[in-house]
Formats: C-alpha cells, sequence, structure tokens
C-alpha cells in the first residue's frame, strides 16, 4: 500500500507547477483524475521536447513527465453540463488542486466557495504566481519573473554583472512540492477534523521562503548581499568554482579542518603556514589570494584525477558534469533515481526517480500520462453516465473521449 492510496484528487492544472504538485501526489499512490481541454488539452502537450519520428512523432515527453499515474478525462467546463459532471466529481473527490488564475473557477460557478456546499471536507489547493489576495495577485507570473521579483535572480550571477536565472525552473518545481505538502497537511487536517479547507500556494511565496542568508543579513544588519558569482565570502571560504584540466570544480570548505584536508591531500601545507589563511575570517577577507592559489592546484588535475586526489571527508570537491551524466552514474543508478517508463504518448523514456524513499510505502510509476480523454468514458461511467448519455456529451461538444489501445 502507499502512503496516498485511497486518495481521490481532482486535478486541474497545466504546465508545471500545478502538475508537478499532483504528479507527487500520484506517485505516492493518490488517484489523480486530470480534467484538461477539448481538442487541444494541458498546454505542455505541445512543449519540447518533441519526438522526432515514429509513432509517437510529435508527442511531447515534458507532458508525458509530468502527467504520469494520473487518469485524463476532457471536459468542457463552460457548458452547463460539462460543469455538473465537474461538481460530480468534486463530491467523489478528497482533494481538488488547480493553477488557474485567480477567480477562474469562482467565474464558472466551480470555486470553492460552490463545490464545498456539495462536498465540505473538500481539501481545495491553488497555485498562482502571487497568491489569492494582495495588490500583484491578478498579475501574469512564469518562472523568470518570479526569481526577479522573490528577489533570488538578485543574488545570483557574478558581482557587477546581468543577474541570471537558476538553470532549471525552480520556482515551479518548489511551488510544485510546496503545494503537495500543504495539501497532504490539509488532507491530514481533514482526517483528524472532518473540516476541509483551501490551500492558497504562491510561486512568490514559496520562492522568498527559500531565500535564507540574504534575508538573513539584510533582517540582522541591515546589509544587501550582493552577487557573489560562486563564492559565499560573508559566510566561508574557500568556496567556489573554477577550471581543471578538462572542465571545471567545484569545491567548499566551510571549516578549518576542511581546509586542512585541502591542503594535506593537494600537497599545499604552506597555506596552513600562510598567516592570510589561518581562520575562516581571515580566508574570506583574503578569499581572491586564496582561491588563485587553489586555480593553480585544479589547472594541473583532470576530473578524474580530482575525485581519486581528494577523499571528500570535510573538504568536497566534485568536477561539474552535465545532467545526461549524473543520469548515467553508478550512484543514480543503484539510488533508484533513473526510471524507465513505457509510456502512452511517447514511448520508452527515462525519467527521473523518486527522492523521497520510504522504508514500506515507496512511491512507484503504475500508469502512463493519459492520452487527452482517455478515461473519459470510464470516469462518467463511474458517475452514472450511460453509454448513450456518453456519447451524446461528446456528439454536443460537452466532452472529448479516446479509445486507446493500451487503456
Amino acid at each position: 500500500m502507499k502512503p496516498l492510496e485511497g486518495v481521490t484528487v481532482l486535478d486541474f492544472t497545466q504546465a508545471f507547477s500545478g502538475p508537478y504538485c499532483t504528479l507527487n501526489l500520484a506517485d505516492y499512490g493518490a488517484r489523480v483524475i486530470k480534467v484538461e481541454r477539448l481538442g487541444s488539452g494541458d498546454q505542455t502537450r505541445e512543449w519540447s521536447p518533441l519526438r522526432k519520428s515514429g509513432p509517437h512523432k510529435g508527442e511531447s515527453g515534458y507532458y508525458a513527465l509530468y502527467n504520469r499515474n494520473k487518469e485524463g478525462i476532457a471536459v468542457n467546463m463552460r457548458d452547463p453540463r460539462g460543469a455538473e459532471i465537474i461538481r460530480k466529481l468534486a463530491g467523489k473527490a478528497d482533494i481538488v488542486v488547480n493553477n488557474f488564475k485567480v477567480g477562474t473557477l469562482d467565474r464558472l460557478g466551480l470555486g470553492y466557495e460552490e463545490l464545498k456546499k456539495i462536498n465540505p471536507k473538500l481539501v481545495f489547493t491553488s497555485i498562482t504566481g502571487y497568491g489569492q489576495d494582495g495588490p500583484m495577485a491578478s498579475l501574469a507570473a512564469y518562472d523568470n519573473v518570479i526569481e526577479a521579483t522573490c528577489g533570488l535572480m538578485d543574488q545570483t550571477g557574478l558581482p557587477d554583472e546581468q543577474p541570471i536565472r537558476s538553470g532549471c525552473s525552480i520556482g515551479d518545481s518548489y511551488t510544485g512540492l510546496m503545494a503537495a505538502f500543504g495539501t497532504a497537511c490539509a488532507y491530514y487536517h481533514q482526517l483528524m477534523t472532518g473540516e476541509g479547507q483551501t490551500v492558497d500556494v504562491a510561486m512568490q511565496d514559496a520562492l522568498f521562503a527559500s531565500i535564507e542568508d540574504t534575508i538573513l543579513e539584510y533582517f540582522g544588519n541591515g546589509r544587501m548581499l550582493k552577487r557573489q558569482g560562486n563564492s559565499r565570502t560573508h559566510l566561508y571560504s574557500p568556496y567556489d568554482v573554477v577550471q581543471c584540466r578538462d572542465g571545471w570544480v567545484a569545491f567548499s570548505a566551510i571549516t578549518d579542518q576542511g581546509f586542512a584536508e585541502f591542503c594535506h591531500e593537494s600537497g599545499r601545507e604552506d597555506l596552513l603556514a600562510d598567516e592570510r589563511f589561518a581562520t575562516n575570517e581571515l580566508r574570506c577577507r583574503h578569499n581572491e589570494a586564496l582561491i588563485e592559489e587553489m586555480k593553480k592546484v585544479f589547472a594541473a588535475l583532470s576530473k578524474d584525477e580530482i575525485e581519486e586526489r581528494f577523499s571528500g571527508r570535510h573538504f568536497a570537491a566534485c568536477p561539474v558534469i552535465h545532467a545526461g551524466q549524473t543520469i548515467e552514474s553508478q550512484h543514480m543508478q543503484e539510488r533508484d533515481m533513473v526510471l524507465e517508463i513505457d509510456d502512452h504518448n511517447v514511448g520508452m523514456f527515462k525519467a527521473v526517480g523518486h527522492p523521497i524513499k520510504f522504508e514500506k510505502t515507496p512511491a512507484d510509476v503504475y500508469r502512463s500520462s493519459p492520452k487527452l480523454g482517455e478515461n473519459t468514458s470510464s470516469v462518467l461511467a463511474e458517475l452514472g453516465y450511460t453509454e448513450e448519455e456518453i456519447a451524446a456529451l461528446e456528439a454536443e461538444g460537452v466532452i472529448q473521449t479516446c479509445e486507446y489501445e493500451g487503456a
């Protein structure tokens, strides 16, 4: 049995942050019924990477990755009969998750205030850029803009140069994780008390809460930290990224013990005798000079030699590698962090595994991402619709079904 087995989630999400939330719920056992628009479905069905040839040509790996383990239905919620289908589903669901703009479901008569009349125990999670209230609530939001408005982008990049966004859409993924956590907490509260409630998760809030030392420094000392590139000289030194013989290496020594380990294992005991580097405070003050000395060490070593030479007990040093190399690494394989999935939409592909390792209730991939409307007929049949009624609703543009041989 999985942790969320027996929980039903009605999923109105699309793009990244919302589907990532419901993906995590689904991976740990929840039944997730994804609702998509007729014709085009979730916008990520058109996002790269797309299969370039074969029977799955034009299908999106992006959609397949973030919508596995979900059932899919296609419903026109603007049609009163479509809205009625949603109300019936909400009556049987435990959780609703959406990442529509503020007020969208309310305008359709499907917001929390209406649905809780049908199901008072409902947990209703909304993911937006800036939250359900406040002067920015109605603004459009995407990952790079959120990184800019929360202060993260201002801290990322080299000093006195252009601010840089993160290398991945952390505003979406981190928000999705926060939404999944908040939803699980609210559901636990419902189990204990019988009370449903709303869960309001904003991308800006989530990412702002992840900024640690910059906020602490501002509140504690009134000082606004500047971009430091790969250094953190307000906290410790050495901590940087420099070139080695065949690439780049990241390293850190946040204790005197770690710095001494570097000196011994690199054969640079002379640095231990240098008064400029005697303490962490002095190393921070003379960081530039220290890094120049460390550059000389790493410039003479290859990536393989770095991994062999430094033990990693206290001084951490690892080559900077591509995620593709991480996928192929023995460690990731043994940690079950690489999954091979046979998907309805894109066929066989490799995906990132589950980072939370439960001893007794592990996550699993047990269902492909759905074809558009793949489960419409079966879900409506559960609600009591007859085959004739389902056929009539499809003919009149209220729903979309999909006959898929592998379903």
